[in-house]
């Protein structure tokens, strides 16, 4: 394998590169054992926070309403559940 020298341009474009480079490290602050380093800190909005009010609010409430159904069952199992059926055709046409 053989290396091809550089030509003019590419020395040129090597050179500002090379420059580019000691420039940004010689501006940037020290990170060495002796530089002084600054606590990290975080802030979280307002809205963050109720939506994440929200979301343990909905993770901490359970899937099913256990009273609900016990009702719904109970009243089946009694045969006094009723279905009004125009309410029922109203709802599914207007979903």
């Amino acid at each position: 394998m053989s290396i091809s020298p550089l030509g003019g341009q590419e020395r040129l474009r090597a050179a500002a590169a090379a420059a580019a480079l000691r420039a940004n490290s010689a501006s940037r602050v020290p990170s060495g054992p002796g530089a002084p380093r600054q606590p990290d800190a975080v802030s979280i909005s307002d809205p963050a926070r109720s939506l994440a009010a929200a979301h343990q609010a909905v993770v901490g409430a359970p899937d099913v309403r256990e009273d609900r159904v016990s009702a719904l069952k109970a009243a089946i199992a009694d045969g006094t559940y009723t279905v009004d059926s125009r309410n029922l055709a109203r709802k599914l046409l207007s979903s």
